[in-house]
């Protein structure tokens, strides 16, 4: 991401001038009037703009939209952190141009501030990259889902306009009504309503839609032993180190804790190493530290004996973590960790564009915070027109390791979203485990069960 800087009369006119240099998604990240214009800072790809030898400017969009020759807008420095930039933008100071040659710089020569956070303490170099790196994440999901957001909006309208020329039986139109409060997602839930238009009760229109989603999402993996090289990867905040330690210690139940080996890769976060520590010492697993790849590629050659090895990476560079890996060991099986309730850009980032970018495909794929979630609708609808991604696991949003279920069904959570659509339906079944289990047994005693019973076949995975 860059950012740039665009002066105009008025706010209305600047915004024109973003928009059709830099597309119609550009970002607006501060409006300031400077000596009685109108300055809009706007955060844009880096390829979005590409000016020819007229000084035309072309959308990387629509190649075919040219705008007229206008003036070199000025760029902001490059070698200036993207922490300084936005921290100037958001205080209304002038953005830092680029030092002309022979010229010093006084901020390429010093010590770089934030102005946000001026009395913090210095971050050390590896956490001040990390930072960095993070922020320009966060600006590029943010235009990615603005986007999303224009789109769905577009959709709806079109399938507002079908749907008001559509006969819906009076039986069911609670149910239309419930799915637009749920934030259904338009294309799913357009699907739907074409479904159960015709039903002649709210109980018969549940089950097609139970029917129509579960038969959409028979996936699995064949039973089989859970061993080798394993790696959590997902967003930040997705629940990953956690889910991480709950693997382990389920493994470790029917197996000897020295067999089960914990490592956390290239995680700069400030109290990540700390609370992996925590967490193995409470399950009596070894747990190690890899802050490169050099040191990763060291310990798994240590810990080839051990059944199992779990890799915990960071969300922060995430294609790039998954990358050393695949290079460092090869038969790795990657696992993706992703909230119920994620947006759908976040599900098409991890479970699409990640794997495409790393040159890999995922493995399986485990769902946290259930209990959290009312609405998984952005994860059912990409599970069913694109993912062919096995469902391993399940746990909720508690910090008990004892949560979680391997195994877990597309029925249940089908039921997590249908069930929420109405009131007055069976309560959604809390974590359960697989239906191989006995129905009498308690939440550990399940756990315990499939711990035992593992339902990812590493063999026939990759065969």
């Amino acid at each position: 991401m860059e950012l740039k800087r665009i002066l105009a009369r008025d706010t209305r006119s600047a915004t024109e001038r973003a928009m059709s240099l830099y597309g119609p998604d550009v970002l607006i990240i501060a409006n300031h009037r400077v000596g009685g214009q109108t300055e809009l800072v706007v955060a844009v790809e880096l390829a979005s703009a590409r000016p020819d030898a007229n000084g035309h400017v072309f959308d990387s969009d629509n190649p075919f939209a040219k705008s007229v020759a206008t003036p070199r807008e000025p760029t902001l420095d490059t070698s200036v952190s993207f922490n300084d930039q936005l921290g100037h933008a958001l205080r209304g100071q002038e953005p830092v141009q680029a030092s002309s040659a022979g010229r010093k710089d006084p901020l390429l020569n010093a010590t770089r501030h934030d102005p946000l956070t001026k009395n913090e303490p210095l971050l050390k170099p590896p956490e001040a990259l990390r930072d960095q790196v993070r922020s320009q994440e966060i600006v590029a999901f943010v235009v990615e889902e603005l986007a999303a957001l224009r789109r769905e909006f577009r959709v709806s309208q079109q399938s507002a306009e079908w749907q008001s020329t559509q006969p819906i039986a009076p039986a069911v139109q609670p149910l239309v009504q419930a799915m637009h409060q749920a934030d259904v997602p338009a294309g799913l839930r357009t699907l739907l309503i074409d479904a159960i238009k015709d039903h002649d009760s709210e109980q018969e229109a549940l089950q097609s839609i139970r029917e129509m989603l579960t038969s959409s999402l028979q996936r699995g993996g064949a039973p089989g032993a859970f061993e080798g090289v394993h790696a959590i990867a997902g967003p930040s905040g997705a629940g990953k180190t956690l889910m991480a330690a709950r693997l382990a210690l389920h493994t470790a139940v029917h197996a000897s804790t020295e067999q089960v080996a914990f490592i956390s890769f290239h995680d700069a976060r400030i109290g990540a190493w700390s609370q992996t520590q925590m967490l193995c010492a409470q399950m009596g697993v070894d747990c190690y530290r890899a802050p490169d790849a050099a040191t990763l590629g060291v310990l798994l050659a240590e810990l080839s004996q051990r059944q199992l090895v779990l890799i915990d990476t960071p969300g922060v560079q995430m294609v790039e973590r998954l990358k050393d890996i695949k290079k460092i060991h090869a038969q790795t099986i990657m696992h993706a960790v992703l909230p119920a309730d994620a947006s759908a850009v976040s599900v098409h980032r991890i479970l699409k564009e990640a794997a495409k970018q790393a040159g890999m495909e995922w493995d399986s794929l485990m769902i946290s915070k259930l209990d959290e979630s009312s609405a998984p609708w952005a994860l059912l609808q990409f599970m069913c027109n694109e993912a062919d991604v096995p469902v391993l696991s399940a746990a909720s949003g508690s910090e008990r390791l004892t949560d979680l279920v391997m195994g877990f069904t597309p029925a249940q959570l089908v039921h997590l979203a249908v069930s929420h659509l109405l009131p007055g339906l069976p309560p959604t079944p809390s974590l359960q485990a697989s239906s191989s289990a006995s129905p009498s047994m308690g939440l550990s005693d399940a756990t315990a069960f499939n711990a035992r019973a593992m339902t990812f076949n590493t063999a026939s995975a990759r065969s």
